[in-house]
């Protein structure tokens, strides 16, 4: 019978040399590796469905930037996300989170599409860089930003189209952005930029809208003639600043017996007080734009030598629209502009406001001169009416002098001869008047 107390020699079938257990190990080290790898693909896919799934749930542009922008945060594991909105080539909106509100205000002024932003802008592809000061377009941060080193854009693309650029810095992970980080916000991205597109368009129809509304509305009541003529300037200036959610406008008159200078007729909003005001035109966006025969845009006022004046007036301006008027509310021998303002932060003026505010330029000036001329051919109707009623009593009071003269010159014929002169001589002086009335009445 054996001794229980010895060790068991294992079974020869049951034994793994030592190459073939690590071997065996890191077979299983990779199978569990790739098995993460891809449950992290599957979540990461997840998460780009949902984000495509909660970027597509709505058409409210400003809703809409919110809602991509914490979504591209979350998808890469960015610290910071922003979105920049383009139209016409310009930054528009700019939407970032990622800051506290303090940091923010310490900031000041967002972006304006300049240095790495800007390039993508320009050249619209995706741009990955594991520290933003080494990329040649950068210009730094302003004081108080906090620091970013690892950068992710990538361009918001619709039937060929730019409509925006969306930007992720600070990667989570210690070797910043990846290839994978790319094509996922580049997908994201294209889902994006049709939503974008979608909400441009609908923003775009609501804002013809607005404008029509108000063209329609203000010729209603410049030709009601509820109106005194000197409101009607004041009235098309604020209903334009409040469509258009301007700063400030302003009616610029240019008269061609001195085209040199330009007077401001009526101003209202931010500018109110340039009303009065003048100021030479070479060099100016008012001479720019009746140079043009139409709209005259500038993005940045501070840095366009034609916009120096408006600068100088007011230094909150940073965007400024000028369009000429077909119609010069100064009547004939004069050329006028309305001039739309808008201060930093705001959005730029885009070609489509330009559009807009020529059309309700042109409908409001139009019906300005429609309500004077009316009023004019009012005024010679009831010129006409008292010089008819002057006629008719002329008539009445010379005949009325007439009948008196006869009955003097009667009285006079049976009166003795110191009253027969009296009588006669207010005869005569009574002819007198009836000539210096018939000369007054009726001229030769």
């Amino acid at each position: 019978m054996p001794d229980r107390s010895e060790p068991a020699t294992p079974s020869k079938g049951l034994a793994f040399s030592s190459v073939a257990r690590l071997e065996l190990d890191e077979l299983l080290d990779q199978l569990i590796a790739r098995a993460t790898e891809v449950k992290l693909t599957q979540g990461r896919l997840r998460g780009l469905l949902d984000a495509t799934h909660h970027i597509t749930a709505g058409l409210e542009l400003d809703d809409l930037v919110q809602r991509i922008v914490e979504s591209t945060r979350a998808l890469v594991g960015a610290r910071y996300a922003a979105l920049g909105v383009v139209r016409d080539g310009r930054l528009i909106r700019f939407v970032h989170v990622g800051m506290d509100p303090e940091t923010v205000r310490r900031i000041g002024e967002l972006p304006q599409g300049k240095g790495v932003l800007g390039s993508l802008i320009d050249d619209p592809k995706p741009l990955r860089l594991d520290d933003l000061a080494t990329h040649p377009a950068s210009v730094g941060f302003p004081a108080e930003h906090p620091p970013m080193r690892s950068f992710l854009g990538v361009p918001l693309l619709a039937g060929g189209t730019v409509y925006g650029n969306l930007y992720v810095t600070e990667s989570a992970h210690e070797d910043g952005f990846t290839a994978d980080d790319e094509q996922l916000l580049t997908a994201l991205a294209g889902a994006a930029g049709i939503a974008v597109e979608n909400a441009l368009l609908l923003e775009n129809a609501r804002r013809r809208e607005r404008w029509q509304a108000a063209s329609a509305e203000l010729a209603r009541s410049l030709l009601s003639g509820e109106m005194a003529p000197e409101a009607e300037l004041q009235h098309l200036l604020d209903t334009a600043v409040e469509v258009a959610r301007a700063h400030g406008a302003a009616i610029t008159e240019v008269p061609d017996a001195d085209p040199t200078i330009a007077h401001v007729s009526a101003a209202a909003g931010g500018v109110a007080e340039w009303a009065g005001r003048s100021a030479g035109t070479d060099g100016s966006i008012t001479q720019a734009a009746l140079d043009a025969d139409g709209p005259v845009l500038v993005a940045d006022a501070a840095a366009d030598p034609r916009t120096t004046t408006v600068v100088m007036r007011a230094p909150e301006v940073r965007s400024v629209l000028a369009v000429p008027l077909s119609t010069s509310p100064g009547g004939p021998g004069t050329r006028s502009v309305l001039t739309l303002t808008r201060p930093a932060g705001e959005e730029v003026f885009g070609a489509l406001e330009a559009e807009m505010l020529l059309g309700f330029a042109a409908h409001a000036t139009t019906a300005i001169e429609l309500a004077r001329g009316r009023r004019d051919r009012e005024a010679v109707r009831d010129l006409e009416a008292r010089e008819r009623l002057v006629l008719a009593l002329s008539e009445q009071v010379l005949a009325r002098i007439q009948r008196v003269g006869l009955a003097l010159t009667s009285s006079a014929s049976g009166a003795d001869p110191a009253l027969r002169h009296q009588l006669l001589a207010q005869v005569a002086e009574l002819d007198d008047v009836t000539r210096a009335v018939r000369d007054t009445v009726f001229p030769r």
